[in-house]
């Protein structure tokens, strides 16, 4: 955790550097795995970390901004924390794989209750096996968190480039909840339940991703920016289309929640046999994933034969 040039406050006590020590203390309670082999973790200006020990293969990025993918009046600090690595760690999940290390930028307000904000971390560390290397902190007048991810795959990676015509389309959950517990939020303050839920602590898929890997599903990517708009992406890096027979929604999300709506964090993935998906599924105790299509060879993306519009959440630059 390196220290910042200027100053970061928020609600504990004490200097930026006793706030870090407060968070390396925090941290501490993550369920390290001391067996793995590193040397320094939070301390030095930089984490020592043994990557070919580890295969370490696979790195991402992802940030949230205040007002832009959250609003204070309904996210408190340990929801932002644990849903900002928990986006990063379904980017893991997204290529067949699971998350090793993060680290983790923060600029906020000095109102902002820093340590509340690592609790949530705690949590998403703890819940998915992971462990925060290192980061920094500094004083905006929003909330700004960058995260970055480094981890490693079950077995190969899973691109979504190279998905092929009649291979099935998969998902591994109902979708839409997100969404439609971000409009309760908006609509009803202080809402609660599965939906809101969802939105504040959505959960990144790692068991399915080794599942999808163990059966060597031929594309993979995870649902952030809605369903229609990722799987679209499978399509074009692929070159092909799809036909989709259903979607299924989450209990109290609308079709439209569930095919545009994005942030539900599912995996949607395409293969060619059923069967082996199920059988990997069921081999790690998972459900076994909704068959909602195929995958055909001209492009463009059809419900029961009636094209659908190609859109979903789209980052504003």
């Amino acid at each position: 955790m390196k220290a910042s040039l200027s100053p970061m406050y928020g609600k504990a006590s004490g200097t930026e550097f006793v706030k870090i020590a407060e968070i390396v203390r925090l941290l501490s309670e993550q369920a390290i795995d001391f067996s793995i082999p590193n040397k320094e973790l939070i301390g030095d200006d930089a984490a020592v970390i043994d990557f070919q020990a580890l295969k370490l293969n696979l790195f991402a990025s992802d940030m949230m901004v205040e007002n832009i993918h959250f609003r204070t009046s309904y996210f408190k600090e340990a929801d932002i924390g644990y849903k900002s690595m928990a986006t990063n760690v379904s980017d893991m999940a997204a290529m067949g794989g699971y998350p090793v290390y993060a680290t983790i930028s923060l600029a906020a307000p000095r109102y902002f209750d820093i340590m509340a904000f690592y609790k949530g971390v705690r949590d998403a560390c703890k819940e998915y096996g992971f462990h925060v290397a290192g980061g920094d902190l500094s004083s905006s007048d929003l909330i700004v968190v960058s995260v970055a991810m480094i981890g490693s795959c079950f077995g190969d990676p899973v691109l979504r480039s190279t998905a092929m015509a009649g291979d099935m389309i998969f998902v591994t959950g109902p979708l839409g909840g997100s969404a439609q517990g971000l409009k309760l939020l908006t609509e009803q303050p202080g809402a609660t339940g599965p939906l809101v839920e969802r939105h504040l602590r959505p959960r990144a898929r790692i068991r399915e991703a080794q599942a999808i890997s163990k059966a060597k599903a031929t594309a993979l990517i995870d649902i952030s920016d809605g369903l229609i708009a990722d799987l679209n992406h499978i399509c074009e890096n692929s070159g092909v289309g799809a036909e989709l027979a259903e979607i299924p929604a989450a209990t109290g999300a609308s079709t439209e929640a569930a095919m545009y709506g994005g942030e539900d964090y599912e995996l949607v993935f395409t293969h060619p046999d059923p069967a082996v998906v199920e059988s990997a599924f069921s081999s790690l105790g998972l459900r076994k994933p909704d068959l909602i299509g195929s995958i055909r060879s001209h492009k463009g993306i059809t419900l029961n034969g009636t094209p659908v519009e190609i859109r979903g959440y789209q980052h504003i630059l």
